[in-house]
């Protein structure tokens, strides 16, 4: 009787163990599945780093960072794209990845297969388009001016077209209607010209100077 006793103990011991393993495995694949899901839902991310004036982590989509040509480049060329180190500011990347990152996912609604028939005209999303346009004018208008030449600079490094072009137009707004002297002070642009050279070159071009 003890033996069969032990027996049995010995078998309901080793059957809790079967369903304990049995229990743990469907755990981690249910834990693989989870973040398979994460990754198709979201894309896959790219660990980026700013490099001044301190290692600033950042974790973007891999679509919000190949809207940058350069890159887009690195992660072709690299078999791990991850853990790169930008000669850029945290500061001024914070705006550069806002950029990108509603920009991915506005392209991203932009392939939704039914667009309403209200918001899309010839099959562009009109209204979401002026939407992003604001907030595109949002995002560079809050930038005081050194930030702005910051993410002028950033952008051009990274060569991000679509940046380019709202941050030269923001520059461009600040410059329309202002005379020489208030765009240098705007600017912060010191006058290098002798008192002479500057009445010379009024001379030279006053079709120019009489605009003002």
């Amino acid at each position: 009787m003890a033996g069969e006793g032990e027996k049995r103990g010995a078998m309901e011991a080793e059957k809790g163990e079967v369903e304990k393993r049995g229990d743990v495995a469907a755990a981690l694949e249910e834990g693989k599945g989870v973040a398979e899901a994460k990754e198709v839902a979201g894309g896959k991310m790219v660990i980026l780093w700013s490099s001044l004036p301190e290692k600033k982590r950042y974790d973007v989509p891999e679509a919000a960072a190949r809207l940058s040509v350069i890159l887009g480049h690195m992660l072709d060329g690299c078999a791990n794209g991850d853990d790169v180190v930008l000669p850029v500011a945290s500061r001024t990347l914070d705006t550069v990845f806002e950029y990108c990152s509603k920009h991915a996912e506005a392209t991203k609604s932009d392939s939704d297969p039914n667009p309403s028939a209200e918001a899309s005209v010839g099959g562009v999303n009109t209204a979401a388009s002026e939407n992003l346009e604001d907030w595109d004018r949002n995002l560079v208008d809050r930038l005081s001016t050194d930030d702005l030449y910051d993410v002028i600079h950033a952008a051009n490094f990274l060569e991000i077209k679509g940046l380019l072009d709202v941050v030269y137009q923001r520059a461009a707004d600040m410059i329309k209607g202002k005379t020489h002297d208030e765009i240098r002070a705007t600017f912060s642009i010191a006058n290098d010209f002798t008192q002479e050279e500057e009445d010379e070159l009024r001379e030279q071009y006053a079709w120019i100077f009489d605009r003002e």
